[in-house]
């Protein structure tokens, strides 16, 4: 079984070097400098189960940062590792970036790992819960079409004929 992956964003490198001490052995861990270089890895690298922002970076703050996740990645699960706990950046991080937790820096290890662990099983059950969804919805569908099918074979005969067009017109539509 693969490692689930984090993706540590911060701007002060030595902060990312310790969350990978913590984070690399039992997670496939990315770092990145900068919201933009976390959107970039987010893009050619994800999906992430969990995303860690700190607050106080340049160009984009945490809670921008975490509100574009949201767009690009709407399934990981967003935490936020702060040095400041002002009221306004907790609440500008939850109502903008739907943070899971938010903690403080620094974070003790067995806090931060229980964290990111309980993080990963949030993102388990939103993941499991949709494909759960899709083959329940699948398999509802191919019930219907299999009754449509014995109950009526000139209709399912032109339901089929329908689909065939809706596809091909789909894939030329890209």
């Amino acid at each position: 079984m693969s490692k689930p992956k984090v993706l540590c964003v911060d701007d002060e490198q030595r902060v990312l070097n310790g969350l990978a001490l913590h984070l690399r052995r039992k997670y496939n861990l990315k770092t990145a400098t900068s919201g933009a270089e976390g959107l970039k890895l987010i893009a050619e690298d994800g999906p992430f189960a969990v995303i860690i922002s700190d607050m106080r970076m340049p160009q984009m703050n945490g809670a921008a940062f975490l509100a574009k996740v949201v767009e690009v990645s709407p399934d990981s699960v967003r935490m936020m590792l702060t040095g400041y706990s002002d009221i306004d950046a907790a609440i500008a991080a939850i109502n903008h970036g739907q943070i899971f937790r938010f903690l403080t820096k620094p974070c003790p290890p067995d806090v931060l790992l229980k964290s990111v662990q309980a993080a990963v099983r949030q993102y388990e059950l939103v993941t499991g819960e949709r494909l759960l969804l899709e083959k329940t919805l699948r398999g509802s569908i191919n019930l219907l079409i299999e009754i449509l099918g014995m109950t009526n074979p000139a209709a399912f005969g032109r339901a089929m004929r329908i689909k065939n067009h809706v596809h091909k017109l789909a894939r030329a539509m890209e």
